[in-house]
């Protein structure tokens, strides 16, 4: 028999429906209560079979509720009690395995019982095969191997230019919604420093034109789309919920964007990194932060790292030329102009970079450049930039 914890704050409500529950035959009503604080302390002594939880309570919404009793108990099942309207029972069949319109009806409630039944004979079948090949001897032996090689599940995220997650096991990931992989996106690039991000500031980013009600309500979808995708590819538990704040478990993730974040800072903080591995952070920033992406929210940073990169481009070509290595100066150099082309100063170090060749007929191609580009603006080249020039005519 199923073991099930009703919450309403309605007495009625829950009366009516720990009837209708008895009645299937099926059903045994563990614990009741009117408040998710009640409930969720209760989890503490047992995991139920099914919860069945009202959308609609004070303190603790259903929808708050659920997120924290996945916090605790990440394959719960529940069941939301609602008297919301259709866009809302829309929403709803992401996150539980059902819901029940008020006023509950019993040929419905029935339906709901017959689906769970067969899910947890499906469960239990699954656990009993899984069971016969764990404990064959091949197995045991191939897992062993595996736990003495430490073998761990990572996620490796591409960030810059199109957004690509992929995991350990190779397996692609299919995103439910658009919302679903923006927060996703949101979660990974919070700052290290300040992991969690505060329920009510995700729905200020992600949803700003929205009732504030309606909002939650899209975000816990996400969450929940977010949680059983990753789960699908062996990532448990990467979404934390905590003091109404979401974090993203870092520690399992490799991006692109955290290594080149990592030299950056690194840059700033001792102003000496090998020019190697400048050479490789400039690498993987091949296009502009989510460049596929219409996220008003990463408009900041993207800023940020385009003027960052730039400045790497700029400190890498000066010195290569000043170890000797002309070629490879006027590589970064060349770069930090398509990178930025009203930058007076990558022209410049192109131009120096050239000189250092002997290359006269590419400094004047350079300056020629830099001229056009400022004629747009209704400007010339500094005096600093015509000296140089300067060094090179007849």
């Amino acid at each position: 028999m199923l073991q099930a914890y009703l919450v309403d704050d309605e007495p009625h409500a829950l009366n009516m429906l720990e009837m209708f529950l008895d009645r299937t035959g099926e059903v045994h009503v563990a614990g009741r209560w009117m408040n998710g604080f009640e409930a969720l302390n209760a989890l503490g002594n047992a995991r139920p079979d099914i919860w069945f939880v009202d959308i609609e309570m004070p303190g603790m919404s259903g929808l708050e509720l659920a997120a924290n009793i996945h916090e605790v108990d990440p394959d719960a099942v529940i069941v939301f009690v609602t008297a919301y309207d259709q866009y809302a029972v829309a929403a709803f069949e992401h996150e539980a395995l059902d819901y029940l319109l008020k006023p509950i009806e019993m040929g419905r409630l029935s339906r709901t019982i017959d689906r769970i039944l067969r899910e947890t004979k499906k469960e239990h079948e699954k656990q009993k095969q899984t069971k016969t090949l764990i404990d064959s001897p091949k197995l045991t032996a191939n897992r062993q191997d595996a736990d003495n090689h430490g073998e761990e599940h990572y996620l490796f995220v591409q960030m810059f230019g199109k957004m690509r997650v992929t995991p350990t096991s190779g397996d692609s990931v299919m995103w439910r919604t658009a919302k679903e992989k923006e927060l996703f996106a949101y979660l990974l690039l919070q700052d290290p420093d300040a992991n969690e991000v505060h329920r009510d500031q995700i729905i200020e980013d992600l949803w700003p034109d929205e009732r504030y009600e309606k909002a939650k309500i899209y975000l816990h979808t996400c969450v929940s789309l977010l949680r059983k995708n990753l789960k699908k590819l062996g990532m448990e538990q990467m979404i934390s919920y905590r003091n109404e704040q979401y974090a993203i478990d870092k520690k399992r993730i490799r991006a692109d964007i955290y290594d080149v974040l990592d030299v950056l800072e690194r840059i700033q903080r001792e102003g000496n990194v090998p020019l190697e591995q400048m050479d490789r952070t400039l690498h993987m920033y091949q296009d502009e932060l989510l460049a596929q992406e219409d996220y008003p929210w990463v408009y900041e940073l993207s800023q940020r790292l385009e003027r960052n990169v730039l400045e790497l481009l700029l400190t890498l070509s000066e010195k290569q030329l000043a170890l000797g290595n002309g070629k490879k100066a006027t590589e970064a150099a060349e770069r930090a102009m398509g990178h930025s082309p009203y930058e007076e100063e990558a022209y410049r170090c192109a131009m120096k970079a050239y000189l250092s060749l002997g290359k006269h007929d590419q400094v004047l191609r350079i300056y020629r450049d830099l001229e056009a580009r400022l004629n747009e603006l209704h400007i010339g080249p500094s005096a600093v930039t015509k000296r140089l020039y300067e060094q090179i005519k007849v």
